[in-house]
């Protein structure tokens, strides 16, 4: 994995993320219930950001259970420590971690959650091989990547919008990830040994002023000028799918619709 992410850790995305997880929040702790998370238990969370899931995460299982996050971005780890301080939650923890390279923690957790992480792996065996020296026989892993982007849409025919989704795919591919990873993940674990428990899509849309639809809107805006420096977009594709975004919210009857997620559910048991 590149030392920088994709979508880079500027602070106009670290605004968006902090967007994207009030939009996410009622799905994750849904998810989170399903998954039987309680007071007490350890939680890995991969790929923890700036920390906003790994905070609720945290206040979840309470004083007496641990939350341990492993990112990338030294940045990010500092602003969730930080994060963690100020909502006084001394069960979290936040490391600045490469899952590629850097040795996994020596410790056992009863679940290990992410989202979005595996999608920007390019290779996915440092992921399995570390999950099954921190879960124990037992414990689980719950999940949420995608597995149809391209259902990435402003309806009705925002062209430009469209482009700009397989410009996003494009850009994924060429960092060595796989935007669609959800539709591998299910089979790699179960040939390790892996039960699968859940697989349960997870649809986002919404109308005109919507959270949803401010979600994407404001992925267009940033990320738009992310895939101009990659040279995978324009100023003209940006403006006209800014404007075609701009003639929608005159439409009552426009929507968006994002990539669709798959949550997937797992449990390791006896190779």
């Amino acid at each position: 994995m590149a030392s920088d992410y994709v979508l880079g850790t500027h602070q106009s995305e670290l605004e968006r993320l902090r967007f994207q997880h009030e939009l996410w929040s009622p799905i994750s702790e849904a998810a989170w219930t399903r998954a039987g998370i309680q007071r007490g238990q350890r939680l890995l969370d991969l790929g923890a950001g700036p920390g906003f899931a790994a905070a609720d995460l945290a206040a979840r299982v309470g004083p007496t259970g641990r939350v341990l996050g492993l990112e990338l971005s030294a940045d990010y780890a500092a602003e969730a420590q930080a994060l963690a301080q100020r909502n006084r939650l001394p069960q979290l923890e936040v490391r600045q971690h490469d899952l590629l390279k850097d040795p996994w923690p020596n410790e056992h957790f009863d679940l290990a959650w992410c989202r979005w992480l595996a999608m920007f792996l390019p290779d996915l065996e440092p992921l399995l091989a570390g999950l099954e020296r921190c879960l124990p026989i037992g414990a689980q892993l719950l999940v949420h990547e995608y597995v149809h982007w391209d259902t990435f849409a402003l309806h009705p025919q925002a062209t430009a919008v469209a482009r700009f989704g397989q410009a996003c795919q494009d850009s994924f591919r060429a960092a060595g990830g796989d935007p669609d990873v959800n539709r591998r993940l299910p089979s790699l674990l179960s040939a390790r040994g892996w039960q699968i428990e859940e697989l349960l899509p997870l649809p986002v849309l919404g109308s005109q002023g919507s959270m949803a639809a401010q979600w994407m809107e404001r992925f267009v805006a940033v990320y738009g000028l992310q895939l101009q420096q990659l040279g995978l977009w324009s100023t003209t594709d940006q403006q006209e799918a800014l404007g075609q975004i701009q003639a929608a919210a005159s439409d009552p009857g426009s929507f968006w619709v994002g990539p669709t997620v798959l949550e997937l559910r797992a449990r390791r048991l006896e190779p």
